[in-house]
């Protein structure tokens, strides 16, 4: 049986404060994600990332265009299944 790869996809930011403000803008637009330390493979910025799943990755871009928060990047990252 072949298994399909699920990724998370981790919003980096150059410090904590744009984390925070969108985790409060996102949490608005009813977009489901958590505060997650970054991981070491996706960056040596900031400490802190937004952790969100492909089903709301889209609509997390969206709320970040309109909202104006600074953003590293968004780092896509294989989940480890157990």
């Amino acid at each position: 049986m072949e298994e399909t790869e699920v990724y998370n996809y981790y919003i980096l930011f150059p410090n904590h404060h744009e984390g925070l403000h969108l985790h409060k803008e996102l949490k608005k637009a009813g977009v489901k994600c958590s505060i997650s330390p970054t991981p070491r493979a996706a960056s040596s910025f900031c400490g802190i990332s937004l952790l969100v799943t492909e089903e709301y990755l889209q609509a997390a871009k969206e709320v970040i265009d309109s909202c104006g928060v600074r953003i590293e990047g968004i780092a896509r990252i294989r989940r480890k299944h157990k």
